[in-house]
């Protein structure tokens, strides 16, 4: 699945009305850095960090980006995660 974690949408309101669209790389990278562990955890982190623009992420790798992202993240990220998601299909 490819993603472009530099233009990510988050929701700015419960409602879901208004989203922000913010380049979350730096961000979301270094909370998988920091919180999780392992070498995959690793790898990911810096795969997410130096991506440019839409990047293919293995099915792992999302079955990992949506374990961090609900461990780690606030309601607004997580929901535009699995936006993401649900717009792949």
């Amino acid at each position: 699945m490819k993603i472009n974690f530099e233009a990510v949408e988050i929701y700015a309101d419960i409602a879901k009305k208004h989203f922000l669209k913010l380049d979350a790389r730096e961000q979301f990278a270094d909370l998988i850095y920091k919180n999780a562990t392992g070498i995959k955890a690793h790898e990911l982190a810096l795969k997410i960090y130096h991506s440019q623009g839409e990047t293919e992420f293995s099915e792992e790798e999302c079955f990992l980006i949506r374990q961090y992202a609900n461990s780690f993240c606030t309601p607004g990220f997580i929901d535009a995660v699995n936006a993401l998601f649900e717009a792949s299909g």
